[in-house]
């Protein structure tokens, strides 16, 4: 049964899936965020959703899937439960390794967050035409965008992509009364480089965000006079700061080109920060399971009952965060002084990038104003966290939109 053909951006990050995705019948295109991490089902309370309730499943599926693989990218067959699911079931979780030198592109789990998502988005778009369940093989076509981070861009980009494209991709969902089974044809790959794709993002967000970004810049003490968004949008030659969660990338353009061998991956991010800070509380006496527990602690406004255990919290992110933030600078003068002479403007952006800002901005700033003196420094363009975090997956499916139509 040959169902329909699926355009996504992936951005398959140390810590969250950010995707977006179209489907030929469902063309508005859904943004969606996951944890990157999947819990092996060792054993099973057995426990299934009838047909009639299978709604209350796929409105959050990314957050509720049980599959198993048949893919070459997959070694084992051990069914896997996703998201929150997956995270709250008790069971050992596999996730990305923040300290880990091993590449995206040769870890299994990058396959099975980039097949799952492909996956749900069949199911639930079939479940939204029919009101039901397939019952047969489900057959869908998808052509998809991913990026990896610059280093390993550069060494495994046709090997990733290739993986994908060698076989289809068979996946059961053992969410329901009877399984539930999706055959995947990747037909094409684009892998790029991580901060590279957002370029495409910001260009095609234009001069409303634009906007936002020189006024906040202009708040916070750089005047630019004369400075107009779409001098801005127009600049040629930039330097991004990408600020992942085991990653920062700086990408660099040069004539509008990604230029590869100016730019670099720094193999820290945020959260490297976060890794530092559970180690330093434990010796506390205050011990968080791991790093999302933790982030998830710091992004809730504390009530009265653990403000102190807050304050503390924050105070040793603090110091972590000024000592990350030092290392990010360092690196910003490596890529400055390949290319500095030539760059017009300065992005900073990515899932780490809004809690850095009250440290690293001004660093940065301070950097650039060495790089070109205090009259004629570039600007540092801070992303509202708004945008942030979700600019590598619109560019990534601008990337696979323009390619399927092309």
């Amino acid at each position: 049964m040959s169902e329909n053909m699926i355009l996504a951006g992936l951005d398959i990050g140390n810590g969250y899936v950010k995707a977006m995705l179209s489907s030929e019948t469902n063309e508005k295109p859904e943004g969606i965020r996951f944890s990157s991490s999947a819990a092996y089902v060792t054993q099973s309370h057995d426990i299934k959703t009838p047909e009639a309730q299978a709604k209350e499943v796929l409105d959050d599926i990314y957050n509720t899937m049980d599959v198993s693989f048949e893919s070459p990218l997959v070694k084992t067959g051990v069914r896997r439960l996703f998201g929150r699911r997956g995270l709250q079931s008790g069971l050992p979780v596999e996730e990305f390794d923040v300290y880990s030198h091993i590449s995206k592109a040769k870890q299994d789990l990058s396959g099975i967050l980039v097949l799952g998502t492909l996956a749900g988005k069949a199911l639930r778009d079939y479940y939204a035409q029919h009101e039901a369940l397939p019952r047969e093989l489900l057959q869908v076509q998808a052509r998809i965008a991913l990026a990896l981070p610059i280093n390993e861009y550069k060494k495994y980009r046709v090997q990733y992509a290739e993986g994908f494209l060698q076989n289809t991709h068979i996946l059961t969902f053992h969410n329901f009364e009877f399984p539930v089974r999706i055959e995947i044809d990747i037909q094409d790959v684009q892998c790029v480089a991580e901060g590279a794709a957002a370029q495409y993002a910001i260009v095609a967000e234009g001069e409303p965000l634009m906007d936002s970004m020189l006024q906040d810049v202009r708040r916070l003490g750089e005047e630019l006079p004369g400075v107009t968004s779409r001098d801005v949008l127009n600049a040629m030659n930039t330097i991004s700061v990408d600020i992942g969660e085991g990653t920062v990338n700086f990408p660099v353009f040069q004539n509008g080109k990604f230029n590869p061998d100016a730019s670099l991956t720094f193999d820290e991010g945020y959260g490297t920060v976060l890794v530092h800070v559970l180690d330093r509380l434990q010796d506390m006496g205050m011990a968080f399971k791991n790093r999302k527990e933790l982030a998830d602690f710091l992004q809730t406004p504390p009530t009265v009952l653990n403000k102190r255990r807050y304050d503390r919290v924050k105070s040793v992110l603090n110091e972590e965060m000024e000592s990350f933030a030092n290392s990010v600078s360092m690196q910003f003068i490596k890529v400055l002084s390949r290319v500095g002479s030539y760059i017009e403007v300065v992005y900073v952006y990515g899932g780490g990038a809004t809690p850095m800002k009250e440290i690293l901005h001004p660093m940065l700033v301070n950097t650039s104003k060495n790089f070109g003196g205090d009259d004629i420094s570039y600007p540092v363009l801070y992303l509202d966290s708004r945008y942030s975090q979700y600019l590598n997956r619109k560019g990534l499916y601008t990337i696979a939109h323009k390619m399927y139509n092309s």
